[in-house]
């Protein structure tokens, strides 16, 4: 059996809470003859009648009674969802859920993470951090909303749509003071033990081509850590370097901290962007809105450890 639409349900509503037709179409904005019309539609499509017709007024038959009980709730609940959807898409309420790869990009995000949050606290946000391979799929499969990545890594998959954001700079720390020298060569700088994250991207690739160049063997890292305030502690504490990245050069409060060696090993260049699944038709208005945000501090972001 073929349902009524809302509107039609409304008007058998309209009817039988006004009891008669002229006070529901005065009601509804809607004239006599249409309304008589919709409902016998609708009595039509039921096979039976709803109401029955007095010399003044109309009640509802036992079946009318049973069909305008379910039809109010019908319309309530459409009328819940109407609002539902409209606080969704003016973000007074929500949900978007953010994959980051590699996972030492949080640091990225920290910024507009809580810009975000201070500016819509009705949209519920879970950050998902990880590796390439682990985002892409979870945002393929709509488990994650956007991804904020590597955009040399996350065009592997033609299912995604990307946008880049900004190239990223690549350069190295040591602690402040480091015996490498303000301007080392390459394999000077290499000669001393590294550090990566757990989680970061391939470098260690890219990092194995520069000692070869430098006529140097490849080695692993001396130190594996993702947490940033540990590594910072152990670049302070030893003679070991780490890469990094970030939007603009380091900055004069970074320089006071560590010495930095820029221009010195030469690794492949890296852009950050945003990442989508194709089978999503458009963006939700969360993740526009976190977008726009993410914009306004590309040059404020401190460097992340890749």
């Amino acid at each position: 059996m073929k349902l009524p639409d809302l509107r039609k349900l409304r008007y058998v509503v309209g009817v039988a809470r006004s009891g008669s037709f002229t006070a529901a179409g005065n009601l509804l904005g809607i004239t006599q003859s249409a309304l008589t019309k919709s409902v016998a539609e609708v009595e039509h499509l039921l096979d039976m009648n709803l109401f029955e017709r007095l010399p003044r007024g109309v009640q509802l038959t036992e079946a009318g009674r049973v069909f305008v009980d379910r039809a109010e709730r019908l319309l309530a609940d459409a009328g819940e969802m109407m609002i539902g959807l409209e606080e969704i898409n003016s973000l007074q309420r929500g949900h978007l859920s953010i994959g980051v790869a590699p996972a030492a990009f949080v640091t990225f995000l920290e910024n507009t993470v809580s810009s975000f949050a201070h500016v819509y606290p009705g949209i519920q946000i879970h950050v998902r951090a990880g590796t390439i391979d682990e985002m892409a799929q979870l945002l393929i499969n709509g488990q994650i909303d956007l991804c904020v990545g590597a955009v040399n890594y996350l065009e592997a998959w033609s299912e995604l749509d990307i946008s880049q954001i900004a190239k990223l700079q690549y350069f190295f720390i040591g602690c402040k003071g480091h015996p490498a020298g303000d301007k080392p060569s390459a394999q000077e700088l290499l000669a001393y033990p590294l550090i990566l994250p757990a989680t970061g991207l391939s470098t260690e690739v890219q990092l194995a081509r520069a000692y070869q160049a430098a006529g140097l063997s490849p080695r692993p890292p001396h130190y594996v850590c993702d947490h940033l305030p540990l590594i910072t502690r152990i670049i302070s504490a030893t003679e070991a370097i780490t890469p990094l990245v970030t939007f603009t050069k380091p900055n004069s409060r970074f320089r006071e901290s560590f010495t930095v060696f820029e221009d010195v090993v030469e690794l492949d260049s890296l852009s950050l962007g945003f990442a989508t699944s194709k089978r999503a038709r458009q963006s939700s208005p969360a993740a526009s809105a976190f977008r726009d945000i993410f914009g306004k501090f590309l040059n404020e972001e401190e460097p992340v450890f890749v």
